[in-house]
């Protein structure tokens, strides 16, 4: 078992990284919300004119900080091991999952700072650039299923381990979550509505949806990996005497 303490070095490594990503799209890349799928190629030329410092601050930031997905999923990893008898294909698959959640994450940043990089360049190029980092944040849906199925699936299969993560309920929450994010896809086909890029199912409802999961999954790892770590002690003082 990875040690207690590099367990929760991994874990508020990805979590700081994450509130440092999301303060970028906020108050840097000036993404929340979006600007609308429906701006012509001079608009969004003019947008990204207005904000080409701050977006390539962002973009600088991100390069840092958007592969947070990575130490966060070793964690979920080796906490689904634990469930496992033989190879732990689960918790493999987990990692997998977990960590190409990051392509997504780490893509949009880079897009924009190219598309601020030359505020000279004809608009339709920008506009192509926005577009693609757009795109590529709200319907890259693939990568992000893979850990869900693999907690949800610990979590509700019957189990007998000690301190475990992964309560049932948290399985039947995960597999919402996983739901939750099948809608961005259909932005490709649409410019406005509740599925367009900025709209209500295409991008709040994921981005609200996924941070509130990581949140919640942060409590329940540190609170399981701190009962595993007092078991482990417990065990080797009563065996020391």
């Amino acid at each position: 078992m990875m040690a207690a303490r590099t367990q929760r070095i991994l874990l508020w490594w990805g979590l700081a990284f994450m509130v440092v990503y999301g303060l970028v799209w906020w108050r840097l890349f000036h993404m929340m919300p979006p600007p609308t799928a429906k701006w012509s190629a001079n608009e969004i030329a003019r947008f990204y004119v207005a904000h080409s410092t701050d977006i390539k601050l962002g973009a600088v930031i991100c390069g840092w900080t958007s592969g947070f997905m990575v130490p966060i999923a070793v964690v979920v990893a080796v906490q689904i091991a634990r469930h496992e008898k033989g190879a732990p294909a689960w918790a493999a698959l987990a990692f997998a999952g977990g960590t190409l959640m990051s392509i997504p994450l780490v893509l949009p940043p880079i897009f924009w700072g190219a598309a601020a990089f030359t505020p000279t360049r004809a608009p339709e190029v920008t506009s192509i650039m926005h577009e693609l980092a757009m795109l590529t944040f709200v319907t890259t849906d693939q990568y992000y299923i893979f850990m869900w199925v693999a907690v949800a699936f610990v979590a509700l299969i019957p189990n007998t381990v000690v301190h475990t993560p992964f309560p049932r309920w948290f399985g039947y929450y995960t597999a919402w979550t996983a739901l939750m994010f099948e809608p961005g896809a259909i932005a490709f086909l649409t410019r406005s509505g509740p599925f367009a890029w900025n709209g209500l199912l295409a991008f709040w409802s994921p981005v609200i949806t996924f941070f509130v999961w990581m949140l919640v999954m942060a409590v329940l790892l540190f609170r399981a990996i701190a009962q595993q770590d007092d078991r482990r002690t417990a065990t080797a003082v009563l065996s020391g005497g």
